[in-house]
């Protein structure tokens, strides 16, 4: 009886996650569309992906709110027809925990994430959107905005707060699993999925073992900042100089991961079981046909824009 009622509450809770994440992509799109009906109105001919009339901090601004909105809007959506509570967010101080440990790990992680989606890239012959940064001014500080600080914590309040919080009930390895796999399909590159992917994962074990969302909004901050950094070398420093920093930043990292867990493993008998409660099992997420229906979706949609050309 008991694990029946655990795999109806897993399934319960990962429906909610499949439709909150569909919600997000739909406040996205129906956002950048009126968006875009709007420019028009105002320039004839102008949309979000060609701005013609518009200043690029305005076009920045724009993509700002709507980045805001679009994930604000499945955590509110939550917070009212499901049992989440704004304190299942975690957003609190956390009692204790090791930044330095913390902050390697996930960099580490992340850049061995990058390196095999590098990897894809390259044996696929696919390539990503490249993004371009303005030189300065309020056209620089905006975009900043808009890559660095808001997905650091947009995505987290989502993700790790409203998903994970959800499902959190269920046992930390599926509450960890499911929002990082949605998180990583939502991305839509399968590149960028793997980081995603590896990244979420750690970034859900941190909300778990401290309790609050906030050391993981400040690694994936970090992290933000370092790409953004690299993209901005990469259009106006010299190529020798960039290549070496970006060398530097996926090889010393992991490197430096790997070294500090083996540290923690054999002297300080660190274990990441250590601070998650147990639960159903991972496979249990996918007892609900919606999230399994939704995982199909995006991976397809990611495949299809990864791999097929244009």
């Amino acid at each position: 009886m008991q694990r029946i009622r655990k795999n109806r509450g897993i399934k319960g809770a990962a429906s909610w996650c499949a439709f909150a994440a569909f919600l997000y992509l739909f406040c996205q799109y129906a956002l950048q569309t009126a968006a875009s009906f709007l420019m028009g109105l105002r320039v004839e001919g102008a949309t979000l992906e060609n701005p013609v009339g518009f200043s690029a901090a305005g076009v920045n601004g724009i993509r700002l709110m709507i980045g805001v909105l679009a994930l604000m809007g499945p955590i509110v959506w939550l917070l009212k027809v499901t049992r989440l509570n704004v304190e299942d967010l975690r957003i609190a101080r956390p009692p204790q925990w090791s930044p330095f440990f913390c902050s390697i790990l996930f960099l580490g992680i992340a850049n061995a994430g990058n390196v095999v989606g590098a990897l894809i890239t390259r044996l696929t012959g696919t390539q990503s959107a490249p993004t371009t940064l303005p030189d300065g001014g309020m056209e620089l500080v905006l975009a900043f905005c808009t890559l660095c600080i808001l997905p650091a914590v947009g995505e987290e309040l989502l993700f790790r707060g409203a998903l994970q919080g959800l499902m959190h009930p269920c046992g930390s390895v599926a509450a960890i699993f499911g929002p990082a796999l949605l998180f990583a399909l939502l991305h839509m590159d399968l590149a960028q999925g793997i980081t995603a992917l590896a990244g979420g994962i750690f970034l859900g074990w941190l909300a778990e073992r401290t309790g609050s969302i906030l050391p993981g909004m400040m690694l994936h901050f970090s992290n933000n900042c370092i790409a953004f950094l690299i993209l901005y070398l990469q259009a106006y420093a010299p190529g020798m100089a960039v290549t070496g920093i970006e060398l530097f930043v996926l090889l010393a990292f992991p490197l430096a991961a790997i070294w500090l867990l083996w540290r923690a493993v054999t002297q300080q008998g660190f274990r990441f079981s250590d601070g998650m409660h147990p639960g159903v099992d991972i496979s249990a997420v996918f007892s609900s046909p919606a999230y399994t229906l939704a995982v199909l979706i995006l991976l397809g949609a990611t495949i299809w824009q990864s791999v097929v050309p244009a």
